[in-house]
């Protein structure tokens, strides 16, 4: 049975490639132990910063599933007329406990790793899109299928340079009332298997995470703040629903 409905994928984006850490687990045991620490420390913090934002999102629409630094979530339609304008509040709010996060999370800068350093650079892009889907249901889990799915997937292998904005479709942009829609600008993309698509675009540029209270203190207070922060996610703290 196909639903009619929004899906959209929240995605963090903006650390460099691992290059250091794998060369790391190239040499030896200690490299390969260095690395290992360093990469757990680069998803405890993606994971804190998803969390933020899977908790606003989540009441207005369906966590669907984890995708690595992504979250994917539908929901159907309603005879709301105000829908697509609800889920723009939504991401909105996400971006903003998104940044929030990031925020809180500036003392962990203290550990000196690459993840650590280079999670000031972290951002959020959503894209969001209107059209049908299947639900496949497999023991206790929702599958979402359809062509509409794939494509919404495809949005993120766009030619964009940036690591934080909104991507809408026409289908999705045709519900939003119209100062929602001046926010976005048209954006023509070129998708693998769907060749030019019409979409619309807002660029964000946030600042780089600051938290005075953090950068109040000494680089020696941080430094065991970042490593009581770390080995909770590592031995007491629950990890990010499945």
């Amino acid at each position: 049975m196909s639903n009619s409905g929004y899906l959209l994928i929240a995605d963090i984006s903006g650390y460099t490639n691992f290059v250091k850490l794998h060369n790391l687990r190239q040499k030896n045991v200690l490299g390969k132990i260095i690395a290992d620490n360093f990469q757990f420390h680069a998803e405890a913090i993606v994971s804190d910063l998803l969390e933020a934002v899977i908790e606003v999102i989540e009441p207005t629409l369906k966590l669907n599933k984890l995708e690595g630094d992504a979250a994917f979530f539908y929901i159907e339609s309603n005879d709301s007329k105000n829908q697509a304008d609800d889920i723009i509040r939504i991401m909105d709010k996400a971006n903003e406990s998104f940044n929030e996060k990031a925020s809180s999370l500036v003392f962990v800068r203290a550990c000196g790793c690459e993840p650590c350093l280079e999670s000031k650079n972290l951002r959020l892009k959503i894209v969001a899109h209107k059209g049908n889907f299947a639900i496949k249901k497999i023991r206790n889990f929702e599958e979402l299928a359809g062509e509409d799915v794939i494509f919404t997937h495809r949005m993120l292998k766009n030619g964009i340079e940036s690591n934080e904005y909104w991507l809408v479709t026409d289908s999705f942009y045709k519900d939003l009332n119209p100062r929602n829609k001046a926010k976005f600008t048209s954006n023509t993309q070129v998708l693998e298997s769907f060749g030019k698509v019409k979409l619309n675009y807002l660029q964000l540029s946030s600042p780089e995470p600051q938290n005075s209270k953090v950068e109040s203190r000494s680089r020696i207070v941080n430094w065991f703040a970042q490593a009581a922060y770390f080995s909770k996610a590592k031995f007491g703290k629950k990890s990010l629903r499945k």
